[in-house]
């Protein structure tokens, strides 16, 4: 066999690998070659394989991503169609996407090779995460606006029956509120949607009233800088000096016009305000116009012209108001200005309140609001104002317009219908309503003042008024043509500079009855937050209900009049506070910060504990507290306490109301249970009492007894009623042992109607039977007041002299001037009891 050499000549060389086998024989290179192309067959096995298994993994992930494809896809139109077929407000949305989703995905997966899942189950994952967020998104979207939606047709609907028939207003305000609180909106979108709905309620009521009415309610509501400057400043004819510096006392200048140091005459002349200087109105007015400008000017100057353009009418002429009556724009408020922020603006401006020692604090106040765009109603009652706060200066500004306008429209057939009623029934023409009417223009009033003048022979109205106030006897507070009586005389009074609060209390003290503007003015005291006008509100008012509280009850609103003496009595008398502390006190719970925190302390765990733990017992126990005071009938001591309640239905609505008014009071005294309890009781006593005509006996505490429903007259109290059931039951010729007043299915919507309540009488035979009349009883109380009166006139016609002279002595000893009786002092019956009020106030004060 031949032998093979290894070569190795270059076996050390570098670079030079070692070769397998040198063959140099023809067999060498044949075995040689058969090894190569074993070795490349082997390489070539390997290679293959590989390049299989890449192909399989490209075919594996190719299939993935087109069945990722095809599941997005398929998904996606799985979505689309649920969106189409989505439940009312997509309840269980996300959760039926997501199981579908969560089932879909799973089958994509187990339908792909095993190689594919590991990146599938990642890419699913992810994709799950952002399904879920739009899963969500879509529901909430859907929920959100099937609420607007239904939001939107309900608060539609209630529009329009606020516009069918206005008296529907209070019960569709809450209809919506209530529909929107139960919405499942979030909060934020709700706070907005109560905003629009109660814009859109005022709204609708407003469209309801007829133009003259809109036009008083908005006729100011348009601001200018001229008009703010002439309200504010007022016009004087004759110069006068006028003052400022820290407190307000420091001479600063003569002024006139309108408040104006200069003075410019009619042919441009501008003139330095004198101590002798004396104008014209003309004069005035051309002043005014051509400083106007000039502070219009300097104002935008300070703040910059593009600053001072962005702002608003309204904010532009409240700032200019200000700038006149500075001379500048205070430089306190130019960076607010500068910034275009109204609330911020109007806060800048509350800040110069104090400035000169306060004295313009008022007209600052104004200022701001205007630059809030809160435009005050004039000839509003508290409940207008309340309606209509939710609406805009812009809102009011376009309803003025919009009054005027169709105010020019039914201007002529408005004048023909006054000249109609003038000709046919002159006497219920009032000349005051002509004067003050938005509709017609000075001529057209003009002809018809003329004409009613004609037909009246001047002023037949008011001097009716006049003999009524003067005539003896009271007047009926519920008797609508006595309450207009008592107006014109308060009205003419107080035109003719008298002070309104001495009118007021003379014709109530005379015939009973409060005049209408006296009170509106008290109720919008009652809600400031100004410690002064409340507590002259509450003064004011305590002071009727002494002279009488029959007149206060039988007033529009007479409830609420009656429970704010309540509480006025409450705090000076059993919390002892003076009249200056109430006040504090009353403004404090008017404050919107107030009512929240009074909110608050409701939901406090010891008033929760309290008013789930009081009942009747606690109410009864309180009569052996209080009871003596406010139920004459029942003396601690001699009597067991009266029951409450004279069944188990009563008791329960007895203690019912008593949370409720104990609610009421307890943020009124600053969370004191208990001052809040002897509140509460005192309240509830208005209502609740013993009463000697009932069925249940002096021993049963009832709701609305005779005594709470009809006032005491003269000093035998209710005797009138039991002489007049007497009456009655004589006349029936029925010879009764006893009878009783009970009330029935009219009683308490008398009381509320605010008319004389009508009762049941039961009366028990002599054959001991209890029967009952079949007719209603009323009792005649102006019958009553006038036997009163008629005893009184009496008495003093046998004691009169001796009165007199008692009065003159106490007088003289309290050296409080003047002793003559205010009938000797000769004048009308009216002047004459004005002067009796001026001396019974002078006596009070005293002491006598």
């Amino acid at each position: 066999m031949a032998r093979l050499e290894k070569y190795t000549g270059t076996q050390n060389l570098p670079g030079v690998r070692r070769p397998g086998v040198i063959a140099d024989t023809a067999v060498g290179q044949a075995t040689a070659a058969l090894g190569g192309q074993i070795q490349r067959t082997g390489a070539q096995v390997g290679q293959t394989a590989e390049l299989a298994q890449r192909r399989q993994l490209q075919i594996d992930d190719f299939q993935r991503k087109k069945g990722w494809l095809d599941f997005e896809g398929e998904f996606s139109q799985k979505e689309l169609d649920a969106q189409t077929n989505l439940k009312p407000g997509a309840v269980g949305y996300t959760e039926k996407m997501q199981s579908q989703f969560d089932t879909d995905a799973n089958a994509f997966i187990e339908s792909l090779p095993e190689s594919a899942r590991a990146q599938a189950e990642v890419d699913v994952k992810n994709l799950r995460n952002r399904y879920a967020n739009r899963f969500r998104l879509t529901e909430q979207k859907e929920s959100t606006r099937y609420f607007q939606e239904g939001i939107a047709e309900g608060s539609d609907q209630l529009a329009k029956n606020i516009r069918a028939n206005p008296n529907t207003y209070d019960e569709a305000l809450e209809q919506g509120r209530s529909l929107i609180n139960e919405s499942g909106l979030p909060s934020i979108e709700k706070a907005a949607a109560l905003k629009s709905w109660e814009r859109m309620a005022s709204l609708a009521w407003v469209e309801t009233l007829p133009a003259t009415e809109r036009a008083q309610l908005f006729g100011t509501s348009r601001v200018d800088a001229g008009s703010l400057i002439r309200a504010k400043e007022g016009f004087r004819t004759k110069s006068y000096p006028d003052t400022g510096g820290h407190d307000g006392k420091q001479f600063s200048g003569y002024r006139v016009g309108y408040g104006s140091d200069t003075v410019t005459r009619a042919d441009g002349s501008v003139e330095r305000v004198t101590k002798d200087t004396i104008i014209t109105q003309a004069d005035a007015e051309r002043d005014l116009n051509r400083r106007l400008g000039e502070f219009q000017a300097t104002a935008a100057k300070q703040v910059g012209a593009e600053a001072w353009q962005r702002l608003p009418p309204r904010a532009q002429a409240a700032l200019t108001s200000i700038t006149y009556n500075y001379g500048e724009l205070p430089g306190r408020i130019h960076e607010a200005v500068k910034s275009g922020d109204l609330e911020r603006i109007a806060g800048a401006v509350e800040n110069l309140k104090s400035d000169n020692g306060g004295v313009n604090s008022k007209r600052r106040q104004e200022e701001a609001n205007i630059i809030r765009g809160h435009a005050a109603i004039p000839n509003a009652s508290p409940e207008i104002h309340e309606r209509l706060n939710s609406l805009s200066y812009e809102d009011q500004v376009k309803l003025s317009d919009q009054a005027q306008q169709d105010l020019v429209s039914v201007a002529s057939d408005r004048q023909d219908a006054f000249r109609l009623q003038i000709a046919t029934d002159p006497l219920t023409v009032d000349r005051q309503q002509l004067l003050d009417d938005p509709i017609l223009d000075d001529g057209q009033k003009a002809s018809l003042i003329n004409g009613l003048n004609a037909a009246l022979k001047s002023g037949e109205n008011v001097r009716k008024a006049i003999d009524w106030v003067n005539t003896s006897g009271r007047g009926n507070p519920l008797d609508s043509d006595d309450r207009k009586n008592a107006d014109l005389v308060y009205e003419e009074a107080v035109a003719a500079e008298q002070d309104p609060r001495t009118v007021a209390e003379a014709i109530t003290s005379s015939k009973g009855v409060l005049p209408k503007t006296y009170v509106n003015d008290i109720r919008n005291g009652l809600r400031s937050t100004s410690n002064v006008q409340v507590g002259a509100a509450y003064e004011r008012l305590a002071a009727l209900y002494q002279v009488s509280p029959q007149a206060v009850r039988g007033a529009e609103n007479g409830d609420e009049l009656e429970d704010a003496v309540t509480k006025w009595r409450f705090f000076t008398d059993n919390m002892g506070m003076d009249a200056a502390q109430a006040g504090e006190r009353f403004a404090e719970l008017n404050d919107p910060e107030a009512i929240k925190a009074r909110e608050a302390l409701l939901e406090s765990q010891p008033v929760k504990d309290y008013l789930k733990d009081v009942d009747a017992s606690d109410i009864e126990g309180m009569f052996q507290s209080w009871g003596s005071v406010l139920f004459g009938t029942w003396v601690p001591g001699v009597a067991p306490p009266p029951d409450l309640g004279a069944s188990e239905e009563g008791r329960a609505v007895a203690v019912s109301e008593y949370k409720q008014l104990f609610r009421e009071s307890l943020g009124e005294v600053g969370g004191d249970l208990d001052a809040a309890q002897e509140l509460a009781f005192t309240r509830m006593s208005r209502n609740w009492g013993v009463s000697e005509f009932s069925l249940h006996g002096s021993g049963k505490v009832l709701k609305y007894p005779v005594e709470k429903l009809y006032a005491p007259i003269g000093e035998d109290g209710h005797k009138y009623i039991r002489d007049q059931v007497d009456a009655v039951l004589e006349a029936e010729k029925i010879d009764a042992k006893r009878f009783y007043l009970v009330g029935n299915e009219y009683t308490l919507n008398d009381r509320r109607a605010k008319r004389a309540p009508r009762l049941t009488v039961q009366y028990v035979d002599q054959d001991g039977v209890l029967q009952q009349l079949p007719h209603a009883f009323i009792a005649d109380v102006e019958t009553a007041l006038a036997e009163e009166e008629a005893r009184k006139d009496a008495d003093f016609e046998v004691n009169g002299a001796l009165y007199l002279q008692e009065r003159v002595d106490g007088l003289a000893r309290k050296a409080l001037g003047d002793s003559t009786r205010p009938s000797e002092m000769g004048g009308t019956p009216f002047q004459q009891m004005q002067r009796a009020t001026d001396e019974f106030n002078q006596l009070e004060e005293a002491g006598q």
